[in-house]
């Protein structure tokens, strides 16, 4: 059944599969005919490289990540080429990630060992040679060297004057693309409101954690050389997918329009919590929805991390207590689009590391599974059936890790604090939820 499906729906409608469709019918086809059919090559499409530095940019047609690598290859002839979003310097090397992509994206190509330079980082340097303030912070590299505490504090002030003059002037309010046509060049050109630019942005950063957290699972070796873990870990991929489904990829994040907000939020507003709004999607995705909704399973981190104007303030380094910056960095991406562009440089900084805590806890986990399979949960002393996928995820994907910091406050070195994952039994409430989930069916339309 599913072959059929495949052949007959989901594949391109060919002058080739149209002459075989002729040829079954009226019995002409020969066995050997049949071997020289191939499957039609996917639609090619249009993207654009640069190098690092931008000295040059070409613009390319592909179907696939290793043709856009060849063709690459004639303009920029590196000996070992990798392929980079210029967005936020994360390399492509994955053909399903590939396919993903828009037409015209814009690739980087340089080294394996290359520090990228996204777009973000070549606004904010063409930026900086234009402002006096920076400029004076570079005559007096020795003082900030020597002084950062002051610096940082220097800088910050000056940034919340500039962008309180900028919100008193600008245009904040304003929704529609036609009210405030300038925000919207460049990537942003194909939405209608700045809501619906800004959601899908959150939704970018996580899909990018997702593809990450797939990549270094199924490289490791223990994936690779055990079919057993090669099972697990296929399956709690696609129940990260579902979850990610239930809460529309946290795309609320950076939505302003979402009455739920996050408690740092309402602490500079003074105002008390409400409840989030729902978000119709396709019947599948929309039943998921109303299942991690009716659970509450992911209500507490379903939230927006700015103002009903579009506040954004930073949260503050992994190691501060509670959601407070010292610096008191602020931001309003909907103001202008230079602080659309300078909000990229905000990061989503995992406290729990991903790569060093997180991904390694959930591989170990899954190795004592396959390999101790009598082991017992801690809470229920039961024989352990899975591991905490509902945990992993919320720490991977949510903002029960993750916190909003500007790109002074995060703090790039290695941390000690380590992931909650466990084992569960059939008996564990977290376990039962999500095979719930999991579960799901989209009713059959005739019925």
């Amino acid at each position: 059944m599913l072959n059929y499906i495949k052949e007959t729906i989901m594949a391109p409608s060919t002058r080739s599969s149209l002459n075989r469709s002729i040829q079954n019918s009226t019995g002409e086809a020969t066995d050997k005919d049949k071997d020289k059919e191939i499957e039609a090559p996917a639609k090619m499409q249009g993207y654009k490289i640069t190098d690092n530095e931008r000295t040059r940019k070409y613009g390319i047609g592909a179907n696939s990540l290793d043709m856009l690598v060849q063709k690459a290859l004639l303009k920029f002839p590196l000996q070992d080429l990798h392929i980079y979003l210029a967005t936020d310097g994360f390399e492509v090397s994955d053909e399903e990630y590939f396919n993903s992509l828009p037409a015209q994206t814009l690739f980087i190509v340089a080294g394996p060992d290359a520090v990228i330079t996204t777009d973000a980082d070549f606004e904010f340097e063409k930026m900086r040679q234009q402002s006096p303030l920076l400029k004076v912070a570079d005559i007096f590299y020795d003082f900030v060297e020597q002084h950062p505490d002051k610096f940082r504090r220097m800088i910050s002030e000056y940034e919340h004057q500039k962008q309180r003059r900028a919100l008193d002037n600008t245009k904040a309010h304003l929704s529609l693309k036609a009210e405030h046509v300038e925000w919207f060049e460049g990537s942003e050109e194909r939405f209608q409101s700045k809501e619906e630019a800004m959601a899908m942005r959150a939704q970018t950063r996580v899909r990018g954690y997702y593809y990450k957290t797939k990549e270094e699972l199924t490289r490791n070796q223990l994936y690779r050389q055990n079919a057993k873990a090669r099972q697990v870990i296929n399956s709690v991929l696609e129940q990260f997918r579902y979850l990610l489904i239930g809460c529309d990829y946290f795309s609320m994040i950076f939505n302003r329009k979402c009455h739920q907000k996050h408690e740092m939020v309402l602490q500079h507003m003074g105002e008390e919590e409400t409840d989030a709004a729902g978000v119709p999607n396709k019947r599948l995705r929309q039943l998921i929805k109303e299942y991690t909704t009716r659970h509450a399973i992911l209500d507490e981190w379903s939230v927006s991390l700015c103002t009903e104007l579009g506040d954004f303030y930073c949260q503050g380094a992994y190691s501060d207590n509670g959601n407070c910056c010292t610096l008191q960095h602020t931001i309003n991406p909907y103001a202008s689009r230079e602080n659309l562009i300078l909000f990229q440089v905000w990061n989503l900084d995992h406290q729990i590391e991903l790569c060093r805590s997180i991904l390694p806890s959930l591989v170990a986990n899954v190795h004592e599974l396959v390999t101790q399979p009598h082991r017992k949960c801690a809470l229920h002393n039961k024989r352990v059936v899975d591991i905490s996928v509902l945990e992993y995820f919320l720490e991977i994907f949510s903002l029960k890790n993750l916190k909003l910091v500007h790109i002074v406050c995060h703090d790039k070195v290695q941390r000690s604090n380590r992931s909650n994952g466990r084992l569960l039994c059939a008996d564990c409430h977290e376990y039962r939820i999500v095979q719930e989930l999991m579960g799901l069916e989209t009713p059959d339309i005739s019925s």
